[in-house]
């Protein structure tokens, strides 16, 4: 069924996730402020105008366990890549104490990886698009898949809670389970897309290339934790 796949391996301390509210989430997966700044400083570098002054939720949900963060130097180090440390979430009371008295404060935003949707798949319905999606629009399928049969232009985003196909040329943004479903994919004939999310997890377009050649449709998903890219022959 594949004819060609492309994955982006991240075997960092950390992930960055897209998030459906208008913050990145930092998914910290290891503790180790060491090798941080040169793996922060990596993946912002591969896309300097996503991040530059992105605000950053970290999630500690993964690294609970730690009894002493310095968060006075976690800060420093976001910050220096341009970053903006907005809050913290998913810890300890004693690391959440820890974060609020170097002035980052719990937030809610998005959803834990231990969040369990409730929502199934097969009961989403369908959003219907046939009129091209332009530059600075937005469109978002709630508890619905996204279909599009029109092109979608660079600076425009797609949004669902469910799968995203597109038939025309793919550009923009395209973030598929915005809730937090994992099973979510994205279909496309082409895909020149700035920016591509399953459930949070993201590539941006240095991170697709080089694109594999379709001869057919491309589909986008997510295998433990990382974005896949195949071919559909």
């Amino acid at each position: 069924m594949s004819a060609t796949s492309l994955v982006v391996n991240r075997h960092t301390s950390f992930q960055f996730k897209t998030s459906f509210a208008p913050c990145t989430i930092m998914q910290i997966s290891r503790y180790d402020l060491e090798a941080l700044p040169r793996e922060v400083m990596d993946i912002v570098s591969r896309a300097p105008n996503f991040f530059l002054g992105a605000p950053i939720v970290i999630d500690l949900e993964k690294v609970s366990t730690v009894e002493d963060i310095d968060f006075a130097r976690l800060k420093s180090i976001l910050i220096a890549q341009n970053l903006v440390p907005m809050g913290v979430r998913g810890g300890s009371a004693r690391q959440l104490e820890a974060a609020a008295s170097h002035h980052l404060p719990t937030l809610t935003i998005g959803k834990l990886s231990g969040d369990s949707s409730k929502k199934k798949v097969e009961k989403l319905s369908t959003r219907l698009v046939t009129t091209p999606i332009r530059s600075g629009m937005q469109v978002y399928a709630k508890d619905a898949d996204l279909v599009v049969t029109a092109m979608v232009s660079a600076g425009a985003e797609l949004l669902s809670d469910g799968h995203i196909h597109v038939y025309g040329p793919l550009r923009g943004r395209a973030l598929a389970g915005v809730q937090g479903n994992r099973n979510a994919r994205i279909f496309c004939r082409t895909l020149e897309a700035e920016l591509i999310s399953i459930a949070g997890f993201y590539l941006t377009k240095e991170d697709m290339q080089p694109m594999p050649e379709s001869h057919g449709m491309i589909q986008v998903y997510l295998d433990h934790d990382e974005v896949r890219i195949e071919t559909i022959s």
